[in-house]
């Protein structure tokens, strides 16, 4: 299940550019995005497949899914995350440092403690040789630990997410009514080619499909998205039984960029654990985790499973990356839906 891809050394090594990141006192290579050739699936019939790179994100051997683009006419690589909305990348790779200004400075904070800031930003933006289109991107000048952990992976002023393996963050997901910073990418490409998507993140071979066909998507569960107020697509609510300890139910987050295999977000300690400090992790072991989304459900034995004090009203359900090695998601904007198909209903999670 762990598959840990080490990409050629080489890749990292010739890198020309070197970052001096602020409060970062190591300087670091520039990762070079690696040639990518998008192909239409039955002359575009069936879509347009985009292949994903495997690649290491952390020093622990984490692997995160990883797609170039270009951003202002460079290549740019950046680690493609279900999980997030909108593009963030390092402010130091893009070509200017004058673009026009499309938001107020925000930050956002990460599983991991590490927290990203910048200034959003109107950047020309293209995903497999597409036209360009502006988006509202965050340009990322300071990456930094959030205050309840100064010794979070981010203490050197870098991640594997934002610095060594990526330059930053390709967010696909749905709308977050938490963080309203960027524009989500896909949705805006041309000729609406990116409404409607199929993302597999199995390590041995992640891709996605813009515009996947009927055919392709035979066999998904579909479940609505919920819709705010506001009119933003939001991910749908669903519920775990984690072992015996819980039953939890909140949005339910698909996120390749997940470090947790499972993280459950509560604003409230059960009652079986002390409460503890936003941000904090109230429990963390392996348990057998049942997952129910509308009429798809899915059992993860012996999951490594986080319990995680979350804040008021941000309560949350996080199926990260290495839980969705068996799980094929389809993000369908065009029909308000989510899209879920496994490859088998049980699987063991643990060694």
């Amino acid at each position: 299940m762990f598959v840990h891809v080490l990409r050629r050394k080489a890749r990292l090594a010739g890198a020309l550019t070197v970052l001096a990141l602020a409060a970062c006192s190591t300087p670091i290579s520039t990762p070079v995005p690696p040639q990518t050739k998008a192909s239409l699936i039955n002359e575009g019939r069936d879509g347009l497949l985009v292949p994903l790179n495997a690649e290491r994100s952390d020093t622990h051997g984490r692997t995160s899914i990883g797609l170039p683009v270009q951003m202002d006419g460079k290549a740019v690589y950046l680690m493609l995350d279900t999980g997030t909305r909108g593009v963030r990348v390092l402010s130091s790779v893009l070509p200017r440092s004058n673009y026009p200004a499309a938001g107020a400075r925000t930050s956002l904070a990460f599983a991991t403690d590490a927290q990203v800031s910048g200034a959003v930003v109107n950047v020309p933006l293209s995903i497999a040789g597409t036209k360009p289109v502006d988006v509202a991107a965050q340009a990322v000048d300071e990456v930094s630990c959030l205050k309840t952990n100064k010794h979070c992976v981010a203490q050197d002023g870098y991640t594997g997410e934002f610095g060594w393996a990526f330059s930053g963050i390709l967010g696909i997901g749905a709308d977050e009514p938490r963080d309203a910073c960027c524009t989500q990418p896909l949705r805006v490409l041309p000729a609406n080619i990116g409404q409607r998507y199929l993302v597999r993140s199995n390590l041995n071979r992640p891709f996605l499909v813009l515009s996947p066909s009927n055919a392709l998507t035979k066999g998904f569960t579909l479940v609505p998205f919920t819709v705010a107020k506001d009119g933003s697509t939001q991910w749908p609510t669903g519920c775990v039984q984690v072992a015996s300890k819980m039953r939890f139910c909140a949005p339910v987050v698909f996120s390749t960029g997940g470090t947790d295999m499972i993280r459950v977000e509560t604003d409230k300690a059960p009652d079986w654990a002390g409460d503890t400090d936003e941000h904090k992790v109230i429990a963390q072991g392996n348990y057998d985790v049942v997952l129910g989304v509308g009429d798809w459900a899915h059992r993860f034995n012996d999951a490594q499973t986080a319990i995680v004090k979350a804040a008021p009203g941000a309560n949350r359900i996080v199926i990260g990356l290495m839980s969705l090695q068996s799980i094929d998601v389809l993000f369908d904007f065009t029909n308000g839906k989510l899209g879920l198909r496994a490859s088998q209903e049980i699987e063991r999670m643990g060694g």
